[in-house]
């Protein structure tokens, strides 16, 4: 699922449209890879998913230089909140636009509201 979400540049588009944060450690696209990770191994707490992530032998897969104390909760709940203001539906909509670009999958149509559909 990292590939994907690095072949699709996914961490790149978020960053542009979240303000960084003071102090970034971690930016909010790197922190959304790390949560999806996290989710799809089945854990959502998160000050473990720095653990987890070091458990399953990922942490060297991410951006260098970030120890597992960077993928805790003081820092992954600041980029949630950066998400929700930066409006998840239009975060995720040029997340998806950017997924089809990137696949070259031809689309009939593109819906305008994607609050409706499930990935």
């Amino acid at each position: 699922m990292l590939g994907v979400l690095r072949q699709r540049d996914v961490a790149a588009r978020i960053d542009t449209l979240c303000p960084p944060q003071p102090a970034p450690v971690l930016s909010c696209g790197r922190g959304v890879e790390a949560l999806v990770r996290a989710m799809l191994d089945g854990h959502h707490a998160l000050y473990k998913v720095g653990a987890r992530l070091e458990e399953r032998g990922l942490l060297p897969l991410l951006p260098p230089g970030l120890a597992r104390t960077a993928w805790n909760d003081d820092r992954l709940g600041p980029i949630r909140d950066t998400l929700f203001a930066a409006n998840l539906n239009t975060v995720f909509g040029a997340v998806a636009l950017q997924a089809l670009a990137v696949s070259a999958i031809p689309t009939l149509w593109l819906p305008q509201e994607t609050t409706t559909l499930t990935l």
